[in-house]
């Protein structure tokens, strides 16, 4: 959802300025990159229809492996510390070295890069990335002035309430979508981002079809100037990248914006914080996008693996799902890895299916079935081990909230 993880720092500078850089925020999420965004400005034509489906066939090849994991604002050195091979990531910057070793672990990893349209985090290193992304190329480096600032009717600035000492965190503050030195602002940071080779793709946080200030501005003036900014978002993305956002709850929240983007973001999955069911997974399944079940602790850290697996599974259900399991929204991108992602099910044989209260998908290699509802008890005609436990039998018990994926026994 929001800011507190492993970010990249480009820009213009000279590689010894951003050495020192490096090393003075060892601590900090930012990490220096040399060389990182090229000079070339010449746009070249706006690609067909045909060579948009072809780039997300390339990027998103169909099976494909499953299951297919994701991490949301990844640790990147976490992820490439692991050796494991993460499907999708998505962070704020990519260095081309970090984008190699990703890809050396899974060279059909897919990378997103990006921050946000409507709003920025008061964090000094956080401000320095995005100010340092956005004036590459200019005479003049971009500034924060308090007129970007989306404001309340008695001018205080409009705030989120994330500022938090028990976390560490500054407060995050709404922006001015209409206002045009932030429009230029973002989407140069977007344009730069978007040039770069090693980012497959861009993603965007906390899209929303309502206003963060409705006093200030309308709900239908906030789509209305959004709008405006997917449209400079695609008339600069001139390899006609794929765009992720970050819906939040699902596609309802946003599809004012839908023919702006490829696929979105399930932030805190049948989580706490936002009211998304088993239900709305399902639909969203077969909504035609590229769908992330971001499951996680609701900011805990007490890893309830029952539903850590019903979301597995659910993404399992689809071929165009990916599943992503972390902390929660106060510190997502941690590489947790689960026995149940080495699993390797083959091809699936069709679509899901419903027997009872469970949820089934048959593969080459093993059946998947996901009991939201009801405690469910399934027999096969032949032995089956789970992938949880390694237990081989023909008869399985799955608890209510809980999926489990079964792998034909030798």
């Amino acid at each position: 959802m929001l800011p507190g993880n492993s970010y990249g720092m480009p820009g213009k500078i000279n590689c010894v300025t951003i050495r020192f850089i490096a090393a003075a925020l060892a601590l900090c999420w930012l990490a220096a990159l040399c060389g990182c965004v090229p000079s070339s400005r010449t746009a070249p034509s706006q690609p067909s229809l045909t060579e948009s489906t072809k780039t997300m066939t390339a990027l998103f090849p169909h099976p494909g492996h499953f299951p297919k994991i994701a991490s949301w604002l990844a640790k990147k050195d976490e992820i490439t510390a692991s050796q494991k091979p993460y499907g999708l990531v998505m962070t704020a910057w990519f260095t081309p070295e970090e984008a190699a070793q990703i890809k050396t672990q899974n060279p059909d990893a897919v990378l997103m890069a990006g921050l946000s349209f409507n709003w920025v985090w008061d964090n000094r290193d956080w401000m320095t990335f995005l100010q340092t992304v956005a004036g590459y190329g200019r005479a003049e480096p971009f500034a924060m002035t308090e007129e970007m600032y989306l404001h309340q009717p008695d001018g205080k600035r409009v705030a989120f309430g994330w500022a938090s000492k028990e976390w560490g965190h500054e407060e995050i503050y709404a922006m001015d979508p209409g206002n045009s030195a932030w429009v230029e602002m973002i989407t140069a940071f977007y344009k730069n981002v978007l040039d770069q080779p090693q980012h497959d793709g861009i993603i965007i946080d906390m899209v929303t079809e309502k206003s963060w200030c409705p006093e200030t501005i309308s709900d239908s003036k906030w789509v209305e100037k959004t709008l405006t900014l997917f449209n400079r978002i695609k008339e600069i993305n001139f390899k006609n990248k794929p765009v992720f956002i970050n819906a939040g709850r699902d596609i309802s929240e946003v599809d004012a914006y839908s023919r702006y983007f490829d696929g979105y973001l399930m932030e805190n999955f049948m989580g706490a914080q936002v009211n998304s069911t088993f239900e709305d997974g399902l639909k969203a399944g077969v909504g035609g996008f590229k769908v992330i079940y971001a499951v996680d602790t609701d900011d805990t850290g007490i890893k309830d693996m029952n539903k850590m697996r019903l979301g597995l599974v659910l993404s399992l259900l689809f071929d165009n799902a990916y599943f992503t399991y972390d902390f929660g929204p106060r510190d997502h991108g941690q590489a947790w890895w689960f026995s149940e992602y080495d699993v390797d099910l083959g091809n699936p044989l069709g679509g899901y299916y419903k027997k009872g209260d469970a949820y089934y998908r048959d593969f080459e290699k093993g059946i998947v079935a996901a009991s939201p509802y009801s405690t469910t008890a399934i027999s096969f005609n032949r032995n089956y081990t789970d992938a949880t436990t390694g237990s081989k039998s023909t008869a399985f018990n799955i608890e209510k909230g809980d999926g489990r994926i079964y792998l034909m026994a030798e």
